[in-house]
């Protein structure tokens, strides 16, 4: 086996090994892999001895192990042959069948171990305990060696961290407020209880964050915060009228001098004037600033502060979700697309925020930054639509498409 590990686009030197493998606890999926490999009734209770195997290669191939680690913990296995540190991905190469490793997820300081992340092709998915592979046992597996001879076979084993609580600064303008302040009381709700927070508003582009750096009150309020130090999220929003890095620059360089460790969140908000357009157009105008001057101006950011962890929070999409369900009939709580008075999504012409709009958009902001299963999440809206459900794919639909971008800090 070889292990390879990489910070950013830095090599990292990882112990070696001489192991093969791939496996994974599935045992709620045993009945898809009978029918996938041609198990027997007879062989499954051999399997649900341990652990499913769910890959395994030849002596003439290698199958790989990918390990995405964030900021928030470490990797490390029984035999101490495997070690992944923070914000690192390593990838083991497995050659032999005499793999038999314990993983274990160790949260850093303020964090705790959720659970091995759910995603395609997962090892151990879902599950919360330390992650046993094993393939000892089935190397005489017909079907499983000719399913997995593929040395291109990748699985993956990526750990869930989430903050025991954040010490919170944000700062921004109007779109960006109310969700703000929201987090409080849904941190509260969702048990996190060391969260703090500290919420800077300015109105319209002054609540940018290179305004608000040149603000000499405001200014002096956000840089009071960070030199008592503590701070481990520092959110900021976005304006057009400051499409540039310069006032994120300013403010990351500032933070880190007395918060080493803090972590960058970059809130995308919606488009002002909604109701000047149609749904198409708003939809289709924000996803391209998203994944063009947006998330260009991200990576460059992590590329100028590489030890820094920075993500962004994709909250303005539920303006346009919203728009998409009232437009076919599927938002029976709303009447109207803008009004002060009746139902809407949009109080007024700029498109500042009605309440179900700030629910939905509040609910991302969670998720987002302390990765709440909303599904699980006591706590229901008042409203007929089901908001949890959701802010729960809007985040988890960005998390696959834009996973290098997103990156939030649970994950």
């Amino acid at each position: 086996m070889a292990l390879r590990a990489f910070a950013g686009d830095h090599g990292v030197r990882v112990m070696p090994g001489n192991y093969l493998q791939i496996v994974a606890e599935f045992s709620t999926r045993l009945g898809g892999l009978r029918a996938i490999l041609g198990f027997t009734d007879r062989e499954l209770p051999m399997i649900r001895l341990a652990v499913t195997v769910v890959g395994l290669c030849t002596l003439l191939s290698a199958c790989k192990i990918q390990i995405e680690v964030p900021s928030s913990g470490a990797i490390s296995t029984d035999s101490g042959a495997i070690s992944c540190p923070a914000s690192s991905r390593c990838v083991v190469d497995v050659s032999d069948i005499y793999f038999n490793e314990v993983f274990h997820a160790d949260a850093a300081s303020g964090f705790e171990f959720l659970g091995w992340h759910p995603r395609h092709r997962s090892l151990c998915s879902g599950s919360a305990a330390p992650c046993a592979l094993s393939t000892r046992s089935f190397a005489d597996n017909e079907g499983l060696m000719a399913l997995l001879e593929d040395p291109d076979e990748i699985f993956y084993l990526d750990p869930v961290f989430q903050s025991t609580g954040f010490n919170a600064l944000m700062i921004g303008h109007s779109f960006f407020k109310p969700f703000a302040v929201g987090m409080s009381a849904h941190a509260e709700r969702a048990g996190i209880d060391a969260h703090e927070q500290t919420v800077v508003f300015s109105g319209g582009a002054t609540g940018a964050p290179e305004a608000l750096w040149e603000n000499a009150s405001k200014g002096d309020m956000i840089r009071a915060v960070l030199d008592e130090g503590g701070v481990d999220l520092f959110a900021m929003t976005y304006h057009p009228d400051y499409p540039g890095l310069r006032g994120y620059q300013l403010w990351i360089d500032y933070a880190l001098k007395s918060n080493p460790g803090v972590r960058i969140a970059i809130a995308l908000p919606w488009n002002p004037y909604p109701a000047s357009i149609t749904t198409a157009v708003d939809e289709s105008t924000w996803v391209s600033g998203l994944e063009g001057q947006f998330h260009a101006g991200i990576r460059q950011l992590r590329r100028e502060y590489p030890d820094t962890e920075i993500f962004s929070i994709p909250y303005g999409q539920s303006a346009w979700e919203l728009r998409k369900l009232f437009d076919t009939g599927q938002l029976p709580d709303v009447e109207v697309l803008q009004s002060r008075d009746r139902p809407a999504i949009y109080r007024d012409n700029l498109g500042h925020a009605r309440e179900i709009l700030v629910e939905l958009g509040q609910l991302v902001w969670l998720r987002s930054i302390y990765g709440v299963d909303l599904d699980n999440y006591d706590y229901e809206p008042p409203y007929q639509t089901d908001l949890k459900a959701l802010a729960q794919r809007i985040t988890d639909d960005y998390t696959t498409q834009y996973e290098a971008v997103y990156d939030a800090p649970y994950r």
